[in-house]
């Protein structure tokens, strides 16, 4: 066979053209390749960490922080309960109490509020205190004579009437107001302690009853350092019914109702 001038054969020539284009293209198909691993890999770490966002934010809603809002659910039935009157707040017109006499008293409460007060007295009794009843509902015209009251009292005492109508708001509920008239609140003292003061927070019944009045859905109403909020003065004895899930949350977050109502965003 004759040989070219550079003494290789045109067939030679051709087999070397065509390994070396397969040779290229054996690289093309490596090289596309290990793209398309490194692309799918890096878009399943970000579908790993979308995942994981989605499911810290499905637990964040699922259990919200203790701190915020919306860590307490209320349901519409519960509402009559949590009831704010003050002040500002009056009594609402249209309202309507079903009233049930309360044991060995005079006093009436809700119906509603009937059975968790019952239960309460009675297991401060089966632990040896005398826990008494001294004043339940109250009609508006009851208000308005124990308001004047405290009215005259105060102008006894020396003040000029105006400044002797503002200290008796801090003592006895304005007459459009007052938490007695939404039949939801007591005043108790104990059979050791017959007096409305501050002197009750000390017995075993005051005492007993800041720490679980709360089991049963009741609250102290007018705590110490809570004056600015409620316009009310610190009042051991009075307690208010609010449901137990509302009584727990307020007391574990140290609110009064005022306070309650911001926090829910229950104004308005």
């Amino acid at each position: 066979m004759k040989k070219n001038s550079r003494g290789t054969s045109p067939h030679r020539t051709r087999h070397l053209m065509i390994y070396t284009f397969l040779l290229i293209l054996v690289l093309l198909y490596f090289a596309s390749r290990q793209q398309r691993l490194t692309m799918e890999g890096q878009q399943k770490v970000e579908d790993a960490k979308k995942q994981v966002s989605v499911l810290e934010l499905k637990k964040t809603k699922e259990k919200p922080s203790p701190d915020s809002g919306d860590a307490l659910v209320l349901e519409q039935e519960e509402m009559w309960s949590l009831i704010l009157t003050n002040e500002s707040h009056p009594v609402p017109e249209n309202i309507n109490i079903q009233l049930k006499k309360i044991d060995g008293t005079e006093e009436s409460v809700d119906e509603r509020v009937y059975g968790p007060l019952m239960k309460m007295l009675a297991e401060m009794r089966q632990q040896g205190m005398d826990p008494i009843v001294c004043s339940g509902y109250r009609t508006k015209e009851k208000q308005t004579e124990l308001y004047q009251q405290q009215i005259q009292e105060f102008i006894d005492q020396g003040h000029p009437e105006k400044e002797a109508e503002e200290l008796a708001k801090k003592e006895v509920s304005v007459p459009q107001s007052g938490e007695h008239r939404l039949g939801l609140a007591v005043d108790i003292y104990s059979g050791g302690h017959l007096a409305l003061d501050v002197g009750f927070a000390d017995t075993p019944e005051g005492i007993w009853l800041r720490e679980h009045a709360s089991d049963y859905g009741f609250i102290l109403r007018y705590e110490q350092g809570k004056e600015n909020q409620t316009g009310i003065n610190y009042e051991p004895w009075h307690f208010r019914y609010v449901g137990v899930k509302a009584a727990q949350y307020m007391k574990e977050h140290g609110l009064c109702l005022e306070e309650f109502y911001l926090d829910q965003g229950l104004y308005g």
